[in-house]
């Protein structure tokens, strides 16, 4: 009898942490939430964008009050953890989800995403400053 193991096709990711996951323009976002001490307070954006084209693409990050763009060079990564990007007002309270609406190029899509606080660990560090 022979055996083998595989891993699973590339159109099965799934989130392996809190965020969210999603393909918008060519961009795979993964693992996307928001760090905020409390409503209405400031929230950090944490997550990857993929960029798997030879072209850079700007993406924005939006929330129905405030946005964040970033430029994704080709065949490359934005990591949020060593690239901050903060939303002014977070709208929603922790342990809750946000609308995002995430942008690249042409395309859209809106996202429930996250968000966590200061509870956990090892989301601390992340926290906006006020």
């Amino acid at each position: 009898m022979l055996a083998a193991c595989s891993g699973a096709p590339e159109e099965d990711t799934y989130a392996i942490a809190n965020g969210v996951n999603a393909e918008v323009g060519g961009i795979e976002v993964r693992s996307l939430l928001v760090v905020s001490a409390a409503e209405s307070e400031p929230g950090r954006v944490l997550g990857t964008l993929f960029n798997r084209s030879q072209e850079p693409v700007e993406v924005t990050i939006a929330d129905p009050d405030d946005k964040v763009s970033v430029a994704v060079k080709g065949d490359s990564s934005h990591e949020f953890d060593t690239n901050p990007a903060i939303l002014e007002s977070v709208e929603d309270i922790p342990g809750s989800r946000v609308t995002l609406t995430i942008s690249a190029g042409p395309d859209s899509q809106e996202l429930q995403v996250p968000v966590l606080d200061g509870t956990l660990e090892a989301y601390r560090p992340y926290l906006p400053l006020r």
